[in-house]
């Protein structure tokens, strides 16, 4: 590696050295984006429909199917609420607006997804529907909307932003999770995915299982469990259990361990055990405790990625409106129920110390704060946004109050401090990278932002009027980072030995400062996402800055993107497609799937078939942003590497 001490050389373990064992390359692979166009069949399919006027989520308050339940310190808006902030026929606006929710999974259906397709699957622990991932969508969505001027992706885009508003309380905190309805989204599997039921736990009862404790101690595993003793048919298979705990069609999980005031509302349950594989349920594990959950009030990059999400739904209304010279009765409805989102989001955000959220997180809020900031108070290629709502959000309450432009441009710059802090700089081959603790020497690849975060603060500080000399020191951060540890090792970008080889050969994690790379760990899109957008808005960044080299640079960050962007068509180690957009043999290629992932056992490459929101979403996020700039820049469309 080119930034390998001795030192540090002796201290990495095998795993890190294997990734860099010399190797024979006898071919030379090019794959071509010209090939491989932006499709959103896939994520049309799965981005369900969840609210009409007489069914799915509701409005209504309560705790029956599609209800909103007022619990434990939380509350929700109600059609008075909604009244009073958007005006006469706010309510009715609200209620008449199409709703759709990205389903978490779709798993292979048959073995065969060309002819067969997928399963809609949910996480039959963690609910059916996210929010996380359905902003993913959304951001994706705008996105394309934005660059390309898809009205249809506007709309799309509005519809996912409708469910996200739909699982933010009144003080503007976001539950993650929902569930939706099962036995029609989910009855191909009729004994777990078909019911409204689910498990407390991920890996807790999933399968029949005699645990021998008679004293359980609570723990969901506890130490006198045996999970040996899980229950086998006569083919030597584990049988299915079903879920146990009961939940209304369309409903929040609201899956808090503590409510606001931090008092203890940790669920106690029993859990059901079995002595035969065919029977039914012989006793239950009493007294169990909850202690851990992904739907909770408490903040989370859910709460984060809505924001973000928010703010650009915010930015499609004002490319509308500049293009049509303005806003519908509806489209003005819908600015007002955005702008209300976004401030009730923000005051909850802000309740917090920014400076204490690891660099991920900071990353996602500093996005938000900053796209809102621009928006409102810089310029964009399409305007300065005007709020239509009152500051006050024509309430009493201060929850939703919009913040002081001072307040946001000083957390801003506490969000940028706390992220550029994290960045280490070493004389070894971590030059650069963003760690949040770099004693322990922890780092993950998925969602690093830090690039995409640092350049859009660039940005927008140059479109409210800072000249270059005021952000070089910002500037040169970014492309610190992007020229050394992210570049040189952890996507090998910039590394063009055996002819780019080793850009297939990435660095997933790091754990003690001992690394994984793609050839013995797994890989997805979420570890790619990130770099590619984040050096193109580098490339963009770097190019308003007057510095002698903006051109040339801008043309670099965006070839470095596009070399990251590869990994979707073709370069990886598994030399497949990870994007499914080129058209082909079969009854569902080509239709914009992005494949869950690549699996290495023994050394072998495997594809997950699988192709959820998450992947499907951030990999067309990925996608639509390089061929936006092959395009508009005037790139080759093609990259060649050996293998």
């Amino acid at each position: 590696m080119k930034h390998l001490n001795k030192a540090i050389a002796l201290a990495i373990t095998g795993s890190l050295l294997a990734g860099y064992a010399p190797s024979a390359y006898a071919a030379t692979k090019t794959v071509d984006f010209a090939n491989f166009p932006v499709n959103f069949a896939h994520l049309n399919w799965q981005a369900v429909t969840s609210h009409s006027a007489a069914s799915g989520f509701s409005y209504a308050l309560g705790s029956g199917n599609g209800q909103r339940t007022n619990q434990h310190g939380v509350s929700w808006p109600d059609s008075a609420y909604y009244d009073t902030v958007l005006g006469s026929g706010g309510y009715t606006a609200v209620n008449g607006w199409p709703m759709k929710s990205l389903v978490l999974y779709a798993t292979e259906k048959n073995g065969n997804w060309l002819a067969n397709g997928w399963n809609y699957t949910q996480d039959m622990a963690e609910g059916a529907s996210a929010v996380d991932d359905s902003a993913r969508a959304a951001i994706a969505l705008a996105d394309d909307y934005l660059l390309n001027g898809n009205l249809t992706s506007y709309q799309s885009a509005r519809d996912l932003l409708t469910f996200t508003a739909y699982m933010t309380t009144l003080s503007g905190k976001v539950y993650n999770f929902a569930w939706l309805d099962a036995p029609a989204l989910f009855g191909w599997d009729p004994v777990q995915q078909g019911v409204d039921k689910h498990f407390m736990y991920r890996s807790e009862f999933v399968k029949r299982t005699q645990y021998p404790s008679a004293l359980p101690n609570g723990d969901w595993m506890d130490a006198a469990s045996d999970p040996s003793h899980i229950l086998k048919n006569a083919s030597n298979q584990p049988v299915a259990a079903p879920p146990f705990i009961s939940h209304p069609k369309y409903s929040i999980y609201m899956d808090d361990l503590r409510d606001p005031t931090g008092a203890d509302i940790a669920p106690v349950y029993d859990g059901p055990l079995y002595t035969t594989a065919s029977g039914g349920v012989t006793g239950y594990k009493t007294g169990i405790k909850k202690t851990w959950t992904t739907s909770t009030h408490e903040i989370g990059l859910d709460d984060a990625r809505n924001l973000w999400a928010m703010v650009k739904g915010l930015h499609m209304l004002q490319k509308l409106k500049y293009t049509n010279g303005s806003l519908t009765a509806d489209q003005l409805f819908f600015a007002k129920f955005l702008e209300n989102h976004i401030q009730r989001m923000m005051n909850n955000v802000l309740a917090y110390n920014l400076s204490g959220f690891d660099s991920k997180m900071a990353s996602n809020l500093l996005i938000a704060f900053t796209d809102y900031y621009r928006l409102l108070y810089g310029t964009t290629d399409y305007g300065t946004y005007t709020p239509v709502l009152p500051a006050n959000s024509n309430t009493t309450a201060t929850y939703d109050d919009r913040p002081s432009q001072s307040t946001l441009y000083a957390q801003i710059d506490v969000l940028l401090n706390s992220i550029t802090a994290k960045q280490l700089h070493t004389t070894d081959w971590r030059n650069g990278i963003f760690v949040d603790d770099a004693t322990a020497g922890n780092w993950y690849a998925w969602g690093e932002l830090q690039i995409y975060a640092l350049s859009n603060v660039y940005a927008m500080k140059r479109s409210i009027g800072q000249t270059p000399a005021q952000l070089n020191g910002l500037l040169d951060i970014i492309t610190y980072s992007a020229d050394n540890f992210y570049g040189l090792e952890a996507y090998h970008y910039i590394d063009g030995v055996n002819n780019f080889s080793r850009t297939k050969e990435r660095i997933t994690q790091i754990v003690g400062w001992n690394a994984q790379f793609h050839t013995n760990s797994g890989q997805f899109a979420y570890q790619n996402s990130s770099l590619v957008v984040g050096l193109k808005a580098l490339a963009e960044a770097y190019y308003l800055s007057g510095r002698s080299d903006a051109a040339a640079k801008r043309t670099q960050y965006l070839e470095y993107a596009k070399r990251v962007a590869t990994w979707f068509i073709g370069n990886n180690n598994a030399l497949a497609d990870m994007y499914d957009g080129a058209p082909g043999t079969g009854t569902y290629k080509g239709q914009g799937a992005v494949f869950d992932g690549i699996t290495v056992n023994g050394g072998v490459p495997t594809v997950n078939r699988g192709a959820g929101g998450e992947s499907s979403a951030e990999g067309l996020w990925a996608m639509i942003h390089i061929k936006k700039a092959i395009s508009q820049y005037g790139l080759s469309s093609s990259f060649s590497f050996d293998y």
